[in-house]
């Protein structure tokens, strides 16, 4: 089937030698809405391993934790995709996500085939991930497709305190179905303070992995943020935590790469 040629338009400016931290680009997904893309590349041709980063739900591609882990990414040898939902870029303040997450499915997958497209990318060190609802989203495009190289799953969302109950209650075998037979690298980054998921369900259920699945817990809640603190000391603690995440981040997806 020949691709329309925005889409060819698309993939060409994203092709274009681009600096750490470059500007968004709007691609049209299969079903005709937009996501805007950026794509951050090492310097050199290349070819490099490449992660595929999904946003939260409302956690955009700008934001410290995705753009702090891209910017580290990058300073190890590694292209990052990140890229806000087709309803963010919409309508940031308003829009939301479908109901079953297939309309973020197609948005992912449509990053995925523009990341192999690229020759600057090595095809089989090509690995996905996400925050938060991301997360869940990347969880479905891995599980789909056996080719990429790892998984990266930051804020997981594994547990959630139902009203009436005082005690958390586990959730995510529901959102990252299939562990017990997932042999490829997977790593799940959690704040110690995070309401969405408890660090003992989350340190369980990553158990259950037929292979190598790390788990990191730092300081804070879900946007890796103290709330009991204010003023430069809150700043400092996300600042901390951020730096921490992009670290382990990158460790991971790196190592994996060079397995």
């Amino acid at each position: 089937m020949t691709k329309p040629q925005s889409f060819i338009a698309a993939i060409a400016c994203l092709s274009t030698p681009m600096p750490v931290l470059a500007e968004s680009t709007r691609v049209p997904t299969p079903r005709g809405a937009a996501i805007e893309v950026v794509a951050d590349f090492p310097t050199g041709a290349g070819p490099f391993p490449a992660l595929v980063l999904a946003s939260g739900q409302g956690y955009h591609l700008a934001m410290p934790a995705l753009e702090q882990t891209a910017k580290r990414l990058v300073e190890y040898g590694v292209a990052v995709y990140r890229f806000n939902w087709a309803y963010f870029a919409a309508d940031a303040k308003t829009g939301r996500p479908s109901p079953e997450l297939s309309n973020e499915l197609e948005d992912l997958q449509t990053v995925l085939k523009i990341a192999r497209a690229e020759p600057r990318v090595v095809q089989t060190r090509l690995s996905v991930g996400g925050k938060s609802l991301g997360s869940r989203v990347a969880w479905r495009a891995f599980s789909k497709d056996k080719s990429l190289r790892s998984g990266l799953f930051l804020t997981p969302v594994c547990s959630r305190v139902k009203k009436g109950q005082a005690g958390p209650v586990a959730e995510a075998d529901e959102n990252y179905p299939g562990i017990a037979l997932e042999r490829r690298p997977l790593m799940f980054v959690s704040g110690d303070q995070d309401p969405s998921c408890a660090p003992a369900i989350l340190y369980r259920f990553a158990a259950n992995a037929a292979g190598n699945a790390r788990v990191a817990i730092v300081g804070g809640d879900h946007g890796y943020e103290n709330r009991k603190l204010t003023g430069p000391a809150f700043e400092a603690a996300r600042t901390r935590s951020i730096d921490l995440v992009s670290l382990l981040a990158a460790s991971f997806v790196v190592e994996s790469a060079n397995d």
